[in-house]
C-alpha cells in the first residue's frame, strides 16, 4: 500500500491552547508550557498577552505576579500601554524604573534585551550587564517584523523596546540611540556585529509604537538616515506634525515623500505637502494619487483637498481633474463642492466637461448647477448623499441580500467609508498627537 508523502506540504494550523475564562498565573504558565511543547511563534505573543491582559482586568492575575512570573518580559512591559489596568501599569513601570540608579548602561541593556529575553521582567531588571549577556546576547537573532508597519499592529501593537525607551530619562534615551556611532578604531568582529544589531533595532523601533520625542529627533539628527526616516514616515503612529516636518526638511528624499503620500492615517496637511514636493513631475504626482486611492481609499484624498488653503485653488483643480475618472461619483461630487467653494462653479463645470466629454454625459448635479448658474445644486446633491446613508444602510442590512447586489454594496459601503474613516481616525488621534511624543506612557 502506497502512503501519501506529505513532506514539503504546508502543515495545518496548530490549534491554540484553550483560553481560560478567568485566567490565573497558573493558567498562564500552563499555556506557556504548551507553547514550548508545540511552538507557534506567530500566535504565541498575542495569545499570551491577551491572557495576561484578561487576568489583569479581572483581577485574577495580580500586579506582582505580572512583574515576577509572566514570561517573556515583553508581555508584561507592553501592558503598561493599557490605561484601564492602572495597578498593573504602575507596578510594571515601577519595576522598570527601579534600576534607574544604574545609569545609562542599565537603560541601554533594557532596551536592547527586553524583546528577546525569555525570562520575567523582574529577572531582567535584576540581571547584571555581564551576567551572560553583553555581546553574545546582542548577537541573538531577532524576529524581524514585516516591512510594513501597519501589519505589525495585528499581532503586537506595542513594542516592548519602545516602551522602555519611552520610560527612560531623556539623557539615557539619547545615549542609547547615539551609541551606534561609538566604535573603536579597530573593532572586533563581535563588536561590529553588535553595532549592526543595534542599528537594526533602532530602525525597527522607528516603525513601531509607542514613539517618543528622543526617537523622533534622532531621525532628524546627524545620525539619522533615509532608511530611518522612511520607517518613521510609514509608522501609523507618527504625528502629522512630524510627517509635515519630514516632507519639508527632506523633500529631496523621494522615498520618504512617497511614504507620507500613502500613509494610512496622515491628515490632509502633510499629505498635501508630500504631493506638493513632487509638483514638478506630473507623472509622479498622478502615480502617487492613484497609489493613495488604492492603499488608503478616497476619504484621505478629500481630507487633503479640504486642507488646501484658498490660494491653492489651482492646485486643487489640477488634482481633482487628474483623478476625476478614478473617483466614485459621490466622492467626485464632494470634491467638486470644495472646488466651487475655493474658486467658482464655472471651474467645476469646466473640469466635469473635460472628464465627461459632452454636456449630456456630465453629472446631473453639475448640469443643474450650470442651469441654475450657482453652486446650490451641488450643495443639495451632497446633502442627499449624507442624508440617505443611514436609511440605505439599515434597509440593506435588514434585507440580508445586500451582498448580492453590486450596486447596493457600492452605495452602502461607499457612503459608510466616511463614517468608518472618521471613527478610526478619532481612535488613533490620541496616539498620533504631539503630546503623545512627550508623554507616550498612559500612567496616572
Amino acid at each position: 500500500m502506497n502512503r501519501v508523502d506529505d513532506r514539503g506540504r504546508p502543515g495545518a494550523p496548530k490549534p491554540l491552547p484553550p483560553f481560560p475564562s478567568h485566567p490565573t498565573i497558573d493558567d498562564y504558565e500552563r499555556v506557556l508550557a504548551q507553547f514550548r511543547e508545540t511552538p507557534n511563534p506567530a500566535a504565541e505573543f498575542p495569545y499570551l498577552r491577551e491572557i495576561a491582559l484578561m487576568g489583569a482586568r479581572l483581577g485574577t492575575i495580580r500586579p506582582a505576579e505580572i512583574v515576577r512570573h509572566v514570561r517573556p518580559a515583553a508581555v508584561a512591559v507592553t501592558l503598561v500601554m493599557e490605561p484601564e489596568i492602572v495597578a498593573v501599569s504602575d507596578a510594571v513601570a515601577r519595576a522598570i524604573l527601579r534600576g534607574d540608579s544604574a545609569g545609562p548602561q542599565y537603560w541601554s541593556r533594557m532596551v536592547r534585551d527586553v524583546d528577546t529575553t525569555p525570562g520575567s521582567l523582574a529577572a531582567l531588571v535584576k540581571a547584571r550587564p555581564d551576567s551572560g549577556r553583553g555581546v553574545i546576547a546582542r548577537r541573538l537573532p531577532r524576529a524581524r517584523q514585516p516591512e510594513s508597519a501597519g501589519t505589525y499592529l495585528a499581532g503586537r501593537r506595542w513594542r516592548a523596546a519602545n516602551v522602555v525607551l519611552a520610560l527612560a530619562p531623556p539623557l539615557s534615551a539619547r545615549g542609547f540611540l547615539a551609541s551606534v556611532a561609538t566604535v573603536h578604531k579597530q573593532p572586533t568582529g563581535a563588536e561590529l556585529s553588535a553595532l549592526q544589531e543595534h542599528a537594526w533595532l533602532v530602525l525597527e523601533m522607528a516603525s513601531q509604537a509607542p514613539l517618543c520625542r528622543e526617537l523622533v529627533e534622532h531621525a532628524f539628527g546627524s545620525l539619522g538616515d533615509t532608511a530611518l526616516r522612511m520607517r518613521l514616515a510609514e509608522n501609523p503612529y507618527t504625528p502629522d506634525s512630524v510627517l509635515s516636518r519630514l516632507v519639508r526638511e527632506y523633500d529631496t528624499e523621494p522615498d520618504v515623500t512617497r511614504m507620507v503620500q500613502v500613509h494610512q492615517w496622515a491628515g490632509g496637511t502633510p499629505r498635501r505637502l508630500a504631493f506638493h514636493a513632487m509638483r514638478d513631475d506630473p507623472g509622479a504626482v498622478l502615480q502617487g494619487l492613484r497609489e493613495m486611492l488604492r492603499i488608503c481609499g478616497e476619504e484621505p484624498f478629500l481630507a487633503m483637498v479640504d486642507a488646501a488653503p484658498q490660494e491653492e485653488a489651482a492646485w486643487v483643480r489640477s488634482v481633482i481633474a487628474a483623478l476625476a475618472s478614478d473617483l466614485e461619483p459621490e466622492t467626485l461630487l464632494r470634491a467638486y463642492l470644495r472646488l466651487a467653494e475655493m474658486s467658482s462653479p464655472e471651474v467645476v463645470w469646466a473640469v466635469e466637461l473635460a472628464r465627461s466629454g459632452s454636456l449630456g454625459a456630465m453629472m446631473p448635479a453639475v448640469r443643474a448647477s450650470m442651469a441654475d448658474g450657482s453652486a446650490d445644486p451641488l450643495v443639495a446633491a451632497a446633502r442627499k448623499i449624507t442624508s440617505r446613508y443611514e436609511p440605505e444602510r439599515r434597509k440593506a442590512l435588514r434585507s440580508g441580500r445586500w451582498a448580492d447586489s453590486a450596486e447596493m454594496s457600492r452605495r452602502v459601503f461607499g457612503a459608510q467609508a466616511l463614517e468608518q474613516h472618521r471613527v478610526a481616525t478619532a481612535n488613533m488621534a490620541a496616539w498620533r498627537s504631539e503630546k503623545a511624543l512627550d508623554d507616550p506612557i498612559p500612567l496616572t
